[in-house]
């Protein structure tokens, strides 16, 4: 059987801010979602340590992250195979808040 992984990778581009100011601001997402043994949605990425010089792996509860990127995880979480099968998935932040 084949393992399932549950992954969000997309871009939030802020249309509001557009709006407003004229100003370009996108929102990146690319990351595992795993449940903790509490049951809570965990959103997991990658980032590069400047300090270390290497790439780590970065955990945060989704309950506290913005409520844009949670309704994005909430309506965008794909379940795949690979990571790679993923498709990219774009939105304006006026569509989430």
């Amino acid at each position: 059987m084949k393992k399932e992984i549950k992954v969000v990778y997309g871009l939030i581009y802020d249309d509001e801010l557009n709006k407003r100011m004229g100003l370009n601001r996108f929102y990146h997402l690319n990351g595992d979602i795993e449940t903790d043994a509490d049951g809570n949605e965990i959103y997991i990425c990658s980032r590069w340590n400047e300090e270390t010089k290497q790439i780590e792996d970065v955990a945060e509860r989704v309950d506290n992250l913005s409520v844009a990127f949670q309704k994005f995880i909430e309506r965008y979480t794909q379940i795949v195979d690979c990571e790679r099968n993923a498709k990219f998935i774009g939105v304006n932040l006026s569509e989430l808040v």
